[in-house]
């Protein structure tokens, strides 16, 4: 099995602690306040709403006074002899509804043909006149506009006002509906939803919009019903949050800009007949003289006849996202098992990978998120599951690395300069293959001995002996390492070397032979030459035995070494020893000689010191 799917104690203790900080994240969102997680939540929601735009309708247009329009209204008062051109003017082209995004105040005297003329012009068409909501008491506006409520409706957050800032009276009378074009914006300002249904002084009234829809699909009434609350327009049905708002979808810039016919085109009949035929028309100004830009995601100088048209699309597209009332259960069942199984995930894994697995993940919840969205109109907050699987893989991801490193660094502190590097590589990608707490294993010993060594020390000086042992280690362990030994320890003049330790060595015995032939021969030409040969330099002798053998850290403190124990042990450096009695260079134990293809010398039994008879091979020097 791959190093990158296993699992063990560190692992498990990785992953439990990764787990561990998923679970307090889905805590804090389940013990904070709503607005907590509407804070975190609403700028990745904003972001998944920009993915896709809305659904369009041609039956929507917007006549915009402009900055251009305006100069031709005769400033911010907006003349009436103009206004009554421009009604004039938009019912000539026979739109199913006209909606006024504009509160039209004083001066509206009853004496003034231009304002008669307006009231004509409003009393020609299917008009709702939008009014804006106020804190100040005044006068309850007349209901011009039915909202049948049912009894099971629960608004608790509903938008209540004790007065209303509307037009003039006369205007009022003339118009067909009366409603709400007020806007709020959330914590941050930003206009996200609008309510239905707003109620002035206990009268309900239909929001701008949702009125012009009426008007245009002819609908005696808006009627609310159910729990939750849904919204009903004639035979357009859409469902409400507990405030009694819809949720919002926004058109792109080149959308709102294909729907929108500036005043001045329309009062010099230069916009095509067809433009507003059988449309909902929204009236209103894009000029910032006027007041009427709001934020929304993304820009924040949106005409709010902007938003009361795409408040209308939306009802026609039937495209308004709502809040199951299971989303807070899904948000906090899918972080805690993407953040737990991310958490053992990541503890499994190298950072670089678990970082990209993390990142796959993430995005793979935020796309099923934008689906949600965009096909099913279902708000689903992203930010917890988001949150919990970052912390659960970080917490788990460092933990590990932390614990991948101190295991490096003890695998290269003790076996850099005594094993292969392709070895000490393997360990550190794999640090549970080294049981430094004491394994038991089948391994080849080797030891290696100089004959004459003590003679030697006494006929150079020190600086020249450790000049000599120095390039003598250096070409054993350079041999030894290549065929894939491990040096146990330094002895004096002698080595002692392990096969198949400490991870798997396939044919280790013929291995430990191998590499004994070419340290004999590199030893032979070693003494011969240059200052060895001048001071005389004994030759090497070898023994190999094969057995199980103990390997681990032993000492105290930190002076902690691991090596190995064993009868093969022992054997194999009795064999060295003995090679002096019996003329041989290289010894072999029958254990190792068993597993060893090539045909040996056999030396029959022979007495070994402190050990009894064994048989042995031998391998003598040419």
């Amino acid at each position: 099995m791959s190093r990158t799917f296993k699992i063990g104690n560190r692992e498990l203790r990785s992953g439990a602690l990764g787990s561990l900080a998923a679970f307090a994240i889905v805590l804090v969102f389940l013990s904070s306040p709503q607005i907590v997680s509407d804070r975190l939540n609403q700028p990745a929601l904003d972001a998944i709403a920009s993915v896709w735009p809305a659904p369009a309708s041609d039956a929507v247009a917007v006549v915009d006074i402009d900055s251009e329009s305006l100069k031709l209204f005769e400033g911010r008062r907006l003349s009436r002899r103009r206004l009554a051109d421009l009604v004039e003017q938009i019912v000539a082209l026979r739109p199913a509804a006209i909606a006024f995004d504009l509160v039209l105040e004083p001066p509206c005297s009853n004496f003034d043909p231009d304002v008669n003329r307006l009231e004509q012009a409003l009393q020609a068409a299917p008009v709702t006149s939008g009014f804006l909501l106020s804190s100040d008491t005044t006068p309850t506006p007349p209901q011009r506009s039915l909202v049948a409520i049912d009894a099971d409706v629960r608004l608790p957050g509903a938008w209540l006002a004790p007065g209303a800032e509307t037009s003039c009276a006369s205007f009022l009378d003339a118009a067909s509906g009366l409603s709400a074009a007020s806007l709020a914006g959330d914590f941050d300002a930003r206009i996200r939803r609008a309510p239905a249904v707003v109620a002035v002084a206990d009268r309900p009234f239909p929001a701008l919009a949702v009125d012009a829809v009426r008007l245009a699909r002819k609908t005696g009434a808006v009627v609310l019903f159910g729990d939750p609350p849904h919204l009903r327009v004639g035979e357009l049905q859409t469902r409400l949050d507990n405030a009694g708002n819809v949720h919002l979808r926004f058109s792109p810039a080149s959308r709102q800009q294909a729907r929108t016919v500036p005043a001045s085109r329309i009062l010099d009949q230069s916009a095509e007949a067809d433009t507003l035929a059988g449309k909902i028309v929204f009236v209103g100004s894009s000029a910032a003289e006027l007041g009427g830009l709001r934020p929304i995601p993304g820009n924040p100088l949106m005409p709010s006849v902007q938003i009361q048209a795409d408040f209308a699309t939306n009802l026609l597209t039937g495209s308004n996202p709502f809040v199951p009332g299971w989303a807070g259960q899904l948000s906090a069942v899918a972080a805690l098992i993407l953040g737990i199984g991310l958490a053992f995930f990541s503890a499994m894994m190298r950072p670089a990978a678990a970082a990209g697995s993390t990142l796959v993940i993430i995005c793979a919840w935020l796309l099923f998120c934008a689906l949600l969205y965009h096909v099913a109109n279902i708000i689903l907050g992203p930010m917890e599951p988001v949150l919990a699987i970052a912390a659960g893989a970080v917490v788990s991801s460092t933990i590990q690395f932390s614990a991948v490193r101190k295991a490096e660094s003890v695998v290269r502190r003790r076996f850099e300069q005594r094993l292969p590097g392709a070895v000490v590589k393997k360990l550190v990608a794999e640090p549970e293959l080294l049981k430094l707490g004491g394994e038991q294993r089948v391994a080849t010993s080797m030891f290696t001995d100089v004959e004459g060594f003590t003679s030697l020390t006494e006929r150079i000086s020190p600086t020249e002996m450790v000049g000599l042992l120095d390039r003598y280690f250096e070409g054993l362990t350079g041999i030894i390492i290549a065929h894939n030994g491990m040096i146990d320890k330094t002895i004096g003049d002698g080595i002692h070397a392990l096969f198949n330790a400490p991870v798997d060595l396939p044919d280790h015995a013929q291995e430990a032979l191998t590499c004994a032939r070419e340290i004999l021969a590199f030893s032979e030409e070693f003494r011969k030459t240059g200052f060895a040969g001048e001071a005389g330099f004994g030759r090497t002798r070898i023994g190999i035995e094969t057995g199980e053998v103990v390997l681990g850290d032993v000492g105290v403190a930190d002076r902690v070494d691991y090596t190995a124990f064993g009868s093969s042990v022992n054997t194999a450096a009795r064999l060295q020893d003995a090679n002096k009695r019996y003329g041989t260079s290289i010894l072999v134990g029958e254990r190792a000689a068993a597993q060893i293809s090539e045909t040996l010398e056999d030396m029959g039994d022979i007495e070994l010191r402190g050990i009894g008879t064994i048989r042995a091979y031998a391998i003598r020097s040419s």
